[in-house]
């Protein structure tokens, strides 16, 4: 499995939000000396082998946000800010279309990671998300993934967002399941 560079850069984006340019370019350099291939240019396309894109993850986590991996669900949530607020997004949905939203998630997945499946079971008062087939189940994946959709749900009006985690890699499940409701 592979991570397509843009996964990289958005995450590079959010850490010079939160913790500025210099504290993002001695960790990269730092973490470089243990993983070369991040001394390297990531472009857009580039494609990042999974387990060091997970271990860059990890060491980002640990590093600069004292090892709380929830908010991997934040980056996730606020992917979907930037996509919908100004990104790629922006002219394709309108405020309360959830379930387009949601249909269309897969495809998301499918640009930035070489591997793996998101399902999407869209109806009126709950939707499902079940992410099946990743080789190497990871909490990055689940939250990321998942907050990504919460953070779109939201940014398109939902109310009163609920989710339950039915299938986790957290739970040490082999895949992922979540239920969200919507209400406007």
């Amino acid at each position: 499995m592979e991570v397509k560079g843009v996964a990289f850069l958005a995450r590079q984006m959010m850490v010079i939000q939160d913790r500025g340019q210099a504290a993002w370019k001695q960790f990269i350099q730092e973490f470089a000396q243990r993983e070369p291939l991040f001394a390297q240019t990531v472009m857009p396309v580039s494609r990042l082998p999974v387990e060091a894109f997970l271990r860059f993850n990890e060491a980002l986590i640990d590093r600069l946000y004292g090892g709380e991996t929830q908010v991997f669900w934040e980056f996730g949530a606020r992917s979907a800010e930037y996509a919908l607020g100004q990104g790629q997004l922006k002219t394709l949905f309108a405020a309360g279309d959830f379930r387009r939203f949601l249909l269309f998630t897969p495809g998301i997945w499918k640009g930035y990671f070489t591997e793996g499946e998101l399902k999407v079971k869209a109806e009126a008062n709950a939707s499902e998300l079940h992410l099946v087939g990743v080789p190497r189940p990871h909490i990055y994946f689940e939250l990321s993934v998942m907050g990504f959709a919460a953070g779109g749900l939201k940014m398109l009006g939902a109310k009163n967002l609920g989710h339950e985690v039915l299938k986790g890699f957290s739970k040490g499940n082999a895949e992922v399941l979540y239920r969200f409701y919507v209400t406007t």
